[in-house]
């Protein structure tokens, strides 16, 4: 069940649930048991209604009622119809593979992640808000709509420098995790790529792209006329799938990097194999694409930067 409150009620009852309190956004929402990007970003600014169980909870930190403010009770699995009530399914948004959607994965597996739990449906992917923002913007967010009709919310945090794409429906959430995604946790989940997106190499080479864009970089190494492209990673069955992502598109990575206090790294450093994954899979993020301008002429034109 869903509380619907009138216009503005739904932002004052949470912010004064948190003063009262005394909370941070982020115990609030631990107490809560929500993200606190949800909480802040679609709770707050009223981009979707409270569950009645978050409600009742807000009730009793602010000391307050809001009962008689309430417009309507929306049940999460029941809709009305002529005939009564009729349940409501989720929809699957995307009916077939594609390179496309294996591209968001790629980049939700990197910097995103999708919530299912209690009524509560939510995905969401961020990033830097100065070296990123371009690239969740004008990239990341049409490729989104092009998949289910429908643009991500942006925001941007007030005092860190980080951006944030979320939506909170129900159809998309249950579409991802139809095409292997789970909800919750990456690293609890141990989430590694989809097996479907194995069986193509056209799907790969996106997925592949996604992670890179997201959680990987190119970084100058001394005595290199060209940057090496790194990938990191903290789920291990992640970086089996990179590391046999690798081998069926013939590229060469290192052993990873695995040290304490650190995430586990990897990275591309034979020349050609850097060339080939220039030429034939290519960057999307502004950030890494800035960095293909090497020093020496020669290296310039060796990857080819002009045709990127």
């Amino acid at each position: 069940m869903r509380i619907k409150l009138k216009k503005g009620y739904q932002k004052k009852l949470i912010l004064l649930s948190k003063k009262r309190q005394n909370l941070t956004w982020k115990e609030l929402s631990k107490i809560l048991g929500i993200s606190e990007g949800y909480l802040r970003n679609e709770l707050k600014n009223e981009k979707t209604t409270l569950s009645k169980e978050i409600y009742k909870k807000l009730c009793n930190f602010s000391n307050r009622n809001f009962d008689e403010l309430i417009i309507k009770e929306l049940d999460d699995l029941w809709g009305k119809s002529k005939g009564g009530l009729i349940f409501s399914k989720p929809k699957l948004l995307v009916q077939h593979p594609s390179k496309e959607l294996a591209e968001l994965i790629g980049i939700i597996l990197g910097d995103g992640n999708i919530w299912s739990k209690k009524g509560y449906y939510y995905i969401k992917i961020c990033g830097d808000s100065e070296k990123d923002r371009e690239y969740l913007t004008k990239y990341v967010n049409p490729l989104f709509e092009k998949l289910f009709g429908q643009k991500m919310n942006v925001f941007f945090h007030k005092t860190n420098k980080e951006i944030f794409l979320s939506r909170g429906k129900r159809d998309i959430v249950f579409t991802l995790k139809h095409f292997g995604l789970k909800s919750g946790n990456k690293k609890k989940n141990n989430q590694g790529i989809p097996k479907w997106v194995f069986k193509s190499e056209d799907f790969l080479k996106h997925c592949i792209r996604g992670l890179i864009d997201t959680d990987g970089c190119l970084c100058p190494i001394t005595g290199r006329d060209y940057p090496y492209i790194w990938f990191s990673s903290i789920i291990p069955q992640l970086r089996k799938d990179f590391d046999l992502a690798m081998k069926k598109l013939r590229l060469k990575n290192s052993k990873w990097n695995i040290r304490k206090e650190r995430t586990p790294e990897t990275y591309i450093g034979n020349k050609k194999d850097i060339q080939e994954y220039i030429e034939t899979i290519s960057f999307k993020n502004q950030r890494h694409l800035s960095k293909l301008c090497p020093r020496s002429t020669e290296a310039k034109s060796y990857f080819g930067v002009k045709s990127i």
